[in-house]
């Protein structure tokens, strides 16, 4: 067979299974060394567009009352809601309907809830935001922005995340070390220093035309030989470096997955189920090459639910219960498939948006972009069972809680985004010294982590 140039580049031009990143002090997947103990992996999912978490976790006492009066045009009824078998933060609280599959995990003190988390630079309350007394995270209430800020974006000069700089911190020979799935949410995973890898979840075995699990493939052979190219100019020998490296990170997921047995978890063949099985399918393979922390990042959902938030006849759309539901069961086949492969206590999944919704209905049944947000915590290591954080949202228009000027129910997390990354940080080895550097806003907390998982 022969190939031109032409051809080549035309056979490449769709390949999807590894992107390119600059760098390459950290090693890739095919580095086998390892210079800390065991194996730990967090998976940070991140739900498009803002969830709503008030329609998440709902309190059933009194405080009922409150939260119907505030959005009873998308309140949820009694009868949607699964009580929690105790009280919580003073509260007698109750899970959505479409999240009980979450109910037997929590039981099991496999799930906790962080209860109104998100971006702060320094702690802060409604009453502080109100009159101007401290700083607030900028561009509040903007999907890509605070997508990018949960994720630890310290601005254009520097768009690196807190889960790529904190492997940084770590300075060790790590194979792996930071993984997206699917292209999406990468902030969470860039260094700056360092590549990631981008795995697809649904084809990693082509390379474009080239069949990765068949080295003597002709279009095979020519990728490989593109990756030995040389130059003398700076940028085009760095290109070719780093070409190189995704070429054999590619080569080596296409034989892993070939080679690697199906997840035992019962995965829904939808977006979400194939994204957590795709990572349930390549923890355990990685664990045995020689992995010893990885942070794998992916994004899911269509959570921007300014309408037709409770239901839905707009075929296009999709509303939070439907998608709750989606979440759930492919959480709860994520843990069933870790747990099967023995690898229960070594695997965290955080599950974050990048803010809630308005307490006060939007015009067309749905909500509006707002602050604080409830994030969920799910695995082993998680000190499950408990719901994070001082207290429960009052939830009332205008309320003491309230930090919309407009009344409409905005609240301002207690939790911030960079405690709870602390506590997952410290988990995986990064020294209790490094996390202000991993995490600068850090700093400004007296308190630095949560505590929701074991050391």
């Amino acid at each position: 067979m022969i190939f031109s140039r032409r051809h080549l580049l035309t056979g490449l031009a769709g390949w999807g299974a590894l992107s390119l990143g600059s760098g390459l002090s950290i090693s890739s997947v095919a580095s086998s060394s390892s210079a800390l103990p065991g194996y730990k992996s967090l998976v940070v999912l991140h739900l498009n567009g803002g969830n709503d978490g008030n329609d998440l976790l709902v309190p059933t006492d009194g405080a009922f009352t409150d939260y119907r009066r505030s959005r009873e045009s998308i309140a949820l009824g009694q009868d949607s809601l699964l009580a929690f078998a105790r009280t919580h933060l003073d509260h007698r609280l109750s899970l959505n309907r479409a999240a009980s599959g979450l109910m037997p995990l929590f039981e099991r003190e496999r799930v906790a809830f962080l209860v109104n988390a998100g971006p702060l630079i320094q702690p802060s309350t409604a009453s502080d935001v109100l009159n101007g007394r401290v700083r607030v995270p900028p561009f509040l209430y903007s999907h890509p922005e605070q997508s990018h800020y949960v994720q630890g974006w310290m601005g254009d000069e520097d768009p690196s995340g807190w889960a790529g700089r904190a492997m940084e911190a770590l300075n060790k020979p790590m194979k792996a070390p930071l993984v997206c799935v699917d292209q999406g949410a990468p902030t969470l995973v860039l260094g700056q220093r360092s590549r990631m890898v981008s795995m697809n979840s649904r084809n990693s075995r082509w390379f474009g035309k080239a069949d990765l699990t068949r080295p003597s493939d002709p279009w095979t052979q020519a990728v490989a030989s593109l990756t030995r190219n040389q130059s003398q100019i700076t940028a085009e020998n760095e290109y070719a470096r780093t070409f190189r490296a995704s070429f054999s990170d590619s080569q080596e997921l296409a034989m892993a997955d070939q080679a690697m047995p199906e997840p035992q978890g019962s995965f829904a063949d939808n977006e979400i189920g194939r994204r957590l099985r795709t990572i349930a399918k390549f923890l355990p393979y990685y664990k045995s090459a020689g992995a010893s922390r990885q942070i794998f990042s992916l994004e899911w959902g269509q959570f921007d639910t300014h309408a037709n938030q409770r239901y839905t006849s707009d075929s296009a759309t999709i509303g939070q219960d439907a998608q709750l539901a989606e979440l759930t069961a492919a959480i709860v086949a994520f843990n069933d498939a870790i747990t099967a492969a023995g690898m229960g206590n070594e695997v965290v999944l955080l599950v974050i948006s990048e803010f809630g919704r308005t307490l006060d209905p939007a015009s067309g049944r749905g909500s509006d972009h707002a602050w604080g947000n409830h994030w969920i915590a799910v695995g082993g290591p998680v000190r499950g069972g408990q719901m994070y954080g001082a207290r429960f949202p009052r939830l009332i228009l205008g309320g003491t809680d309230d930090v919309d000027p407009g009344r409409r129910g905005y609240w301002v997390p207690q939790i911030s985004t960079d405690q709870v990354a602390a506590d997952l940080l410290t988990w995986l080895g990064v020294p209790l010294v490094s996390l202000d550097t991993v995490m600068p806003n850090l700093r400004n907390f007296t308190q630095k982590t949560v505590g929701f998982v074991n050391a």
